[in-house]
């Protein structure tokens, strides 16, 4: 029996440890329920919720040009049920990432989307799924929230996914800001080819970070508690003040296309003057639950802030309208805790008009006195959207309107169209944890514009297509994003931004130069094109020719849209009625290539990288030297370099989450392999007795 116990004592820290690594894959799974998961069903009772897979594997590569990343996210989810499942998968990379490539693995078969219309791909889908085939369709399901379906999981597979999408990264004053869906176990690469990123670090992981030809590479480790199932990368950008930046892509025979930023230095705040601030507050019925609750956290957060200088009103509105006052008040005694009061006791309830609450907060302000006049709408903007506009347009005084979108329901579009239309910003808030890191930015932007009447030039060649389509003030810590085409020479093209600045005009340029082809820039003028029609749809109604203009853009640039989708289908799976219907949809999608011929070297690189089976070890790639596929440009004031695909698994590899990270695949049985073999140990101990 002594024996017996030491055999007990010796093999428990293997039990242990086996439990540990289980606790800690569903750790992974909990962590990730925010962003990515695979929910599944028994398609037999399909009533019956089975909960997410648990997440096996989790690789993350990412190259990052200037502030234009590309992701590639690798996961592979576990099976452990004996029943076949149809699985949906929701993926939400960020509010403005893109969805331009997919694939998943039967087996070990690695099996790649291809765009269709979205009608299309569903057909194909529903119809080969009747048949209990092997089909996946990945779609977009809301801002920022892409779904994939994959029928079927069998009893015990690895369900390997992999996403490619792609987002411009936000900056404030010199810090950029890259988030990212990893779980705690999760391997992660970035690629910074920029060499004006300095001080990269991460308040998520910790990092290992060395310089490499062309930029900075990143390899996080060991997720911290803060995590909370995402991997958060911040670095500083070191440019002299007011000093544009241009990236330009331009093929042989094609239009260019060209993205120009400007960054508002940092250190300005003292520029702040007193201002009058009108708060309006929607407290209508569709603002009932957690929406009324973040706007009263954010009116109040934002109240708190106000100077002693300032000026204050509130306006809570439904389908009538409420003031507090007459007129923005100064925040003598008592005036700051009375607006607080007010609005921690409004309740959601009735209708909404925003038209009228506009109008009236308008008529509320001071006239002729030369302080800044701000009205900040909050709101989740369900409304007339004909009508709003309509009363932000008859405003003539000089009142900028800053709107912020609340709940999960938001109508960006008119909040984004209210605000661009006054001069403002749109600020969006789906959670009560980024209230006060949102309105502080919030706050510091509505103090005063620093860069006003802004203006785009092109000189040496003729510009089209600029989006946004009215050009915004520029305020602290913020950033102007301008994107368009361009006829002409890029080593002749020079692009002039004009403004005024503390009320002197401002006049700032920066030359194009010749360099590696940046594609990623077409592609950003593309999605820019096709968020401006979209943005037409929400607020005028669909019209089939800003529908088909969306379709063939997304079709030819390869993006997922609510028009478009990726299917992934091996060509053996296809049913007679399928096939006949993919073929139909291929030919669509044919037509707009050839429709958007100057799109065909934009997507080339990532047709290639989707029928890729082999990934370069990571070693080779990294250490690069110049001139070669890690490589990028300079550190000049104009960037044109080449985007670097994300490239897929080694077919060796494919299907296999042990091969990368160990003994993590076989965690959710590895305690029943240690009672095995403790069991085991007692039964031999047994017998030589």
């Amino acid at each position: 029996m002594r024996r017996t116990w030491i055999g007990l004592v010796v093999l428990w820290p293997l039990v242990v440890s086996s439990a540990v690594s289980s606790a800690q894959a569903q750790t992974v799974t909990a962590a990730l329920r925010l962003r990515a998961q695979l929910e599944v069903r028994d398609p037999e009772r399909p009533a019956e919720r089975l909960g997410p897979l648990p997440l096996v594997e989790e690789r993350v590569r990412a190259t990052i040009e200037g502030q234009h990343a590309t992701t590639e996210l690798v996961q592979v989810f576990h099976n452990r049920s004996g029943a076949r499942l149809e699985g949906q998968y929701v993926l939400r990379p960020s509010i403005d990432a893109r969805v331009q490539g997919f694939a998943y693995y039967v087996g070990e078969e690695r099996i790649v989307g291809e765009i269709l219309e979205r009608q299309s791909a569903r057909q194909v889908y529903d119809q080969v799924t009747r048949v209990r085939r092997d089909p996946a369709i990945l779609e977009q399901t809301g801002d920022g929230e892409f779904t994939f379906r994959v029928f079927p999981i069998e009893p015990a597979e690895n369900k390997r996914v992999e996403t490619t999408f792609a987002e411009w990264l936000s900056r404030r004053g010199s810090q950029v800001t890259y988030r990212v869906p990893a779980g705690a176990s999760a391997s992660a690469e970035i690629l910074l080819r920029d060499l004006r990123a300095r001080d990269v670090r991460s308040p998520t992981h910790d990092l290992d970070v060395e310089r490499v030809a062309g930029g900075v590479r990143v390899r996080a480790r060991n997720a911290r508690a803060s995590a909370n199932g995402e991997l958060v990368l911040r670095w500083d950008v070191g440019d002299a003040s007011w000093q544009p930046t241009a990236y330009v892509h331009r093929d042989a025979g094609q239009d260019g296309y060209f993205l120009l930023t400007l960054a508002a230095p940092e250190g300005l705040e003292d520029q702040i003057a007193d201002k009058d601030v009108t708060l309006v507050l929607d407290r209508s019925g569709s603002m009932a639950g957690e929406a009324i609750v973040n706007a009263r956290l954010a009116a109040i957060d934002v109240l708190r802030r106000l100077a002693p200088g300032d000026r204050v009103n509130v306006i809570a509105f439904d389908d009538d309208v409420d003031p507090l006052y007459a007129r923005p008040r100064a925040l003598a005694r008592g005036v700051r805790e009375e607006a607080i009061r007010y609005v921690s006791e409004l309740r959601a309830g009735g209708g909404t008009d925003i038209a009228f609450a506009l109008s009236r907060a308008f008529a509320s302000q001071h006239d002729g006195e030369g302080r800044p006049r701000v009205v900040i709408f909050m709101t989740d903007g369900q409304s007339d959207a004909t009508a709003a506009l309509a009363a932000a347009a008859r405003e003539q005084r000089d009142v900028r309107v800053f709107t912020v979108g609340l709940g999960q329901g938001v109508n960006r579009a008119l909040l984004s169209r209210l605000a661009a239309e006054k001069r403002g910003t749109s600020t969006f808030i789906d959670r009560a944890s980024s209230i006060e890191r949102d309105v502080g930015h919030l706050y510091a932007q509505i103090a005063r514009p620093l860069l006003v009447d802004v203006s785009v030039e092109v000189e040496g060649g003729v510009a089209s297509r600029i989006y946004p389509r009215s050009v915004p003030d520029v305020f602290v810590d913020d950033e102007l994003v301008i994107v368009g085409r361009y006829r002409g020479d890029a080593r002749a093209v020079r692009f002039v931004v004009r403004g005024t600045l503390a009320d002197r005009p401002l006049s700032v340029d920066v030359t194009a130069s010749a360099g590696a082809p940046a594609p990623w820039v077409g592609r950003r003028w593309a999605i820019a094109r096709t968020d401006h029609l979209l943005e037409q749809i929400a607020l005028e109604g669909e019209r089939p020719e800003l529908r088909s203009e969306v379709t063939s853009l997304a079709l030819a640039y390869r993006f997922v849209t609510p028009y478009t989708a990726f299917l992934a289908i091996p060509e053996r799976e296809l049913t007679a009625e399928a096939a006949r219907t993919l073929a139909d949809g291929r030919a669509v999608r044919d037509a707009a290539q050839e429709q958007h011929a100057d799109a065909r070297s934009i997507t080339s690189g990532g047709e290639a990288l989707a029928q890729r089976s082999a990934m370069p070890a990571a070693e080779e790639e990294l250490d690069a030297e110049p001139g070669d596929a890690w490589s990028g440009g300079g550190g000049d004031a104009v960037h044109a370099v080449e985007t670097l695909g994300m490239a897929p698994p080694s077919a060796d590899r494919a299907g296999c989450a042990s091969c990368a990270v160990g003994a993590e695949r076989d965690a959710p049985r590895a305690p029943w392999l240690a009672l095995a073999a403790l069991g085991l140990f007692l039964w031999r101990r047994r017998r030589a007795r």
